[in-house]
């Protein structure tokens, strides 16, 4: 028979944090860094970069568009 897969376990960034006897060796409010949030701050960034640019060219088509107008 076959045996179902064990869950994956979580990666606990703070996991590191007790000692040998089972007491925390920080504080609770020290939290430890994640990969994850520096790779959403780039999402950010480009995003933004994307933004101000799509903005740029908007502008300067509107500028083309109003100036070609017959006056």
């Amino acid at each position: 028979m076959l045996k179902p897969r064990r869950k994956p376990q979580k990666v606990y960034p703070n996991a590191d944090r007790y000692g040998e006897d089972g007491r925390r060796l920080y504080s609770a409010y020290d939290g430890a860094t994640v990969a994850r949030r520096s790779g959403s701050q780039v999402w950010v960034r480009r995003i933004r970069l994307a933004t101000i640019t799509l903005a740029i060219i908007a502008a300067i088509l509107a500028v083309i568009v109003i100036s070609a107008l017959p006056h």
